[in-house]
């Protein structure tokens, strides 16, 4: 008999209020059935729809409804139901539960339970059409989408209301079982490899409160960090200046410029197994830093700048088994311009990204972009969003090192 990937698995299932809330019944059953630890928690609407008893009976565990439960050994259910779990899937999601873990709310079991999870969490919308398409829903699930949150999005078909053909279908048990087996296959494809990684924009001083720096925001970076996460690697990321929050379980270093950026590589280079360098790294700096604030009438009228260190060529020519590889942002002969920096700086893969479009590259949630490497150009310059694009990279390392 073959053995089910999902076998010695922990799945966390959170079943909020929705007339689909009979449907994760199916969904935990399979789920059992084919070895995994299901462990269900669930919202008191929820309870009015199914009864908490029948997940305990497909699952043969007891099932967290409050934060109080009784039924749970630890003191601190809500923290401790999440510890060993491999993945967390909402289903069915209502448009109050997305609410709820977009604006971090915690306020009943299932939505505190969220808060403490630090693997992967799938949501599985269903609701009614027009609830679907609610700007205040598409924006909570922007959100989580940002933050790396899955969403599978409903189906088209009839629904509770009475309309035939309409978005907001949950989704067949089949589909989401499968989903979530092929999550777990891969999930764990770089566990045990360490994965280095360059983040935002540097600043180079001019004196003690002016800069020269870039718009780099670090989203694609801090993608990439998360996704190496979920992927079972440890991660080192390197991040200048920056306004997000990192990864859970990510290992930060923190730093401003770009030499400082080059020497954190440096000390942590012969520990990785790969490195993705996708840091804005000012090409200048002043040559002359003000410790104090220069005033303004002091301000010389032009400034003298000497060139910064290339931290791609220095780890080209530092390298050991390390797989590096870049990125490209450019404006003008974007695929050219990006291939002749893969063959110079001699990398594995580049990534060119076209940054001359106001609503793709940086500080944008998108990306416009294409891989090169050693085989050439792998496809036409394409819009993605960057969570999908970090995605992307990580398989790609993934499958390098396997």
């Amino acid at each position: 008999m073959v053995k089910s990937i999902l076998e010695g698995k922990t799945v966390v299932l959170g079943v909020s209020g929705g007339i689909a809330s009979y449907k994760a019944v199916d969904l935990a059953s399979k789920l059992t059935q084919e070895g995994a630890t299901v462990k269900v928690v669930m919202t008191a609407n929820a309870t009015k729809f199914v009864g908490s008893i029948t997940f305990q009976a497909v699952t043969h565990q007891p099932v967290l409804t409050n934060l109080f439960e009784d039924s749970f050994q630890s003191a601190i259910s809500h923290v401790s139901i999440c510890k060993d779990a491999d993945i967390f899937i909402v289903a069915p999601a209502t448009a109050n539960i997305i609410a709820k873990a977009a604006h971090g709310l915690a306020d009943d079991a299932l939505s505190t339970t969220l808060l403490t999870a630090s693997c992967t969490i799938v949501m599985v919308p269903a609701m009614n059409s027009q609830m679907w398409l609610n700007k205040a829903t598409q924006h909570n699930l922007n959100v989580l989408k940002n933050r790396g949150i899955q969403i599978i999005e409903p189906e088209v078909g009839r629904l509770a209301c009475g309309d035939e053909q309409a978005k907001g279908r949950f989704p067949e048990t089949e589909f989401i079982l499968n989903y979530i087996k092929g999550f777990l296959g891969k999930a764990q494809s770089l566990r045990g490899k360490t994965i280095l990684i360059t983040a935002g924009g540097t600043r180079e001083p001019i004196d003690s409160v002016r800069f020269i720096g870039n718009r780099s925001s670090g989203k694609m970076g801090y993608a990439i960090a998360e996704a190496a996460k979920t992927k079972g690697a440890n991660v080192i990321l390197i991040s200048g200046p920056t306004n997000l929050q990192p990864p859970f379980g990510v290992s930060v270093v923190y730093v401003e410029t770009a030499q400082q950026m080059l020497q954190a590589v440096i000390n942590n280079l012969s520990q990785a197994d790969a490195v993705v360098m996708t840091a804005a790294v000012s090409d200048f700096r002043p040559a002359m830093k003000s410790n104090k604030k220069i005033k303004k009438e002091s301000m010389p009228s032009s400034i003298e700048l000497e060139l910064n260190p290339d931290i791609l060529e220095a780890i080209s020519n530092k390298k050991d088994k390390q797989l590096v590889i870049g990125f490209a942002a450019e404006t003008d002969n974007v695929l050219e311009n990006a291939t002749k920096k893969l063959k110079k700086k001699k990398l594995d893969l580049m990534v060119a990204n076209n940054v001359s479009y106001p609503d793709f590259g940086f500080d944008s949630d998108f990306i416009l972009a294409a891989f090169i490497s050693d085989y050439g150009q792998q496809g036409s310059l394409e819009k993605y969003r960057k969570t999908e694009l970090a995605e992307k990279v990580v398989e790609w390392i993934a499958s390098k090192l396997a």
